[in-house]
């Protein structure tokens, strides 16, 4: 049986507003409607039903590759503009270095103190804990097997290779990380960049150098506080948990601490500094619009450094591994 057309005459209807005409257009699509002039400009005011729907995707194999491509591109294209943006503050240092003066030494020690000084509470107690947790926990394996000295050697390795940089990278990604974003993504939105590209001055010279080289420099040091304190923790551990004397604990750090594997682990921090500074600093570049874009691109930020400083370790340890470091 074949459906037939409603029809609607609302001519006689002295009122009507927006909710109730979009029930009606909701209720009776495709009616035939006989309308007053007013109510036909009402009727056109109405959006259409179609627009500003989200589309539809079809789920076949044509749109998951077309969603992976746009995801590799928009990678690839993120690359290059941070190989770009890294170039131009490599040219900057460069110029500094040639003209010492235009280092901005009060604004480096600002950030180091802010980056580093600040820091070191949060990072000497991270240290400490981590190297609680992780001497606990080889030490109950490890007892089963009556190895329970071994503790402090798996302890110490895992301190100075990985986990005192990775621990220390991570910490301050999300911690000076952010605030760099923040801090020029705030900047930008109130035209202050602008600002001193007006006055001649240059933006990356003054807000992002500074911060690159303060924590190119309280990175490495960091990592080498939190491993003192890691150490310190595992004394602690090795005396209350295992019952071994701190001269023997000392022993043993000695004979597992070779100098290579503390430089294994201190490499890496200006390396994760440099990664981290240059990501953060980007994406507070990158600010436009609103105060919803700086937060957006400050979790961007921290988000990318971590990741970037996770794959950048995985590479170094399959390095190290085929050097036989």
């Amino acid at each position: 049986m074949k459906s037939e057309k409603i029809a609607l005459s609302l001519e006689d209807v002295s009122r009507i507003d927006t909710a109730g005409a979009l029930l009606i257009r909701k209720y009776f699509p495709g009616a035939d409607m006989r309308l007053s002039e007013q109510q036909k400009k009402l009727f056109a005011f109405l959006p259409d039903k179609t627009q500003n729907s989200p589309a539809e995707k079809s789920g076949n194999l044509k749109s998951y590759i077309t969603d992976i491509g746009r995801s590799i591109t928009g990678w690839l294209q993120f690359l290059y503009q941070v190989i770009a943006y890294t170039g131009e503050v490599a040219t900057k240092f460069g110029g500094s270095i040639l003209h010492p003066s235009r280092f901005r030494f009060a604004a480096i020690v600002r950030h180091i103190d802010e980056t580093g000084l600040r820091a070191l509470p949060i990072i000497g107690l991270l240290g400490f804990l981590m190297s609680m947790v992780v001497s606990y926990q080889a030490a109950i394996q490890l007892q089963k097997f009556g190895a329970s000295i071994f503790t402090i050697d798996l302890t110490v390795i895992s301190l100075l290779r990985e986990m005192g940089v990775l621990i220390t990278a991570i910490m301050i990604a999300g911690r000076s990380g952010s605030a760099f974003a923040a801090e020029i993504g705030v900047m930008k939105l109130r035209e202050e960049v602008d600002a001193l590209r007006t006055m001649g001055i240059d933006p990356v010279e003054t807000l992002v150098l500074p911060r690159v080289i303060a924590l190119l420099i309280t990175l490495p040091l960091l990592t080498f506080f939190a491993n003192m304190l890691g150490l310190v923790g595992g004394a602690v551990m090795a005396q209350t948990f295992l019952d071994i004397p701190l001269n023997q604990y000392i022993a043993r750090v000695e004979y597992a601490a070779t100098p290579t594997m503390f430089l294994v682990g201190m490499i890496k921090a200006p390396v994760f500094a440099f990664l981290i500074a240059i990501i953060c600093t980007y994406q507070g570049m990158n600010v436009t619009g609103s105060a919803e874009s700086v937060g957006r691109l400050t979790t961007v930020a921290v988000v990318q450094s971590i990741f970037i400083v996770l794959l950048v370790n995985a590479l170094f340890s399959i390095l190290f591994a085929n050097l036989g470091i």
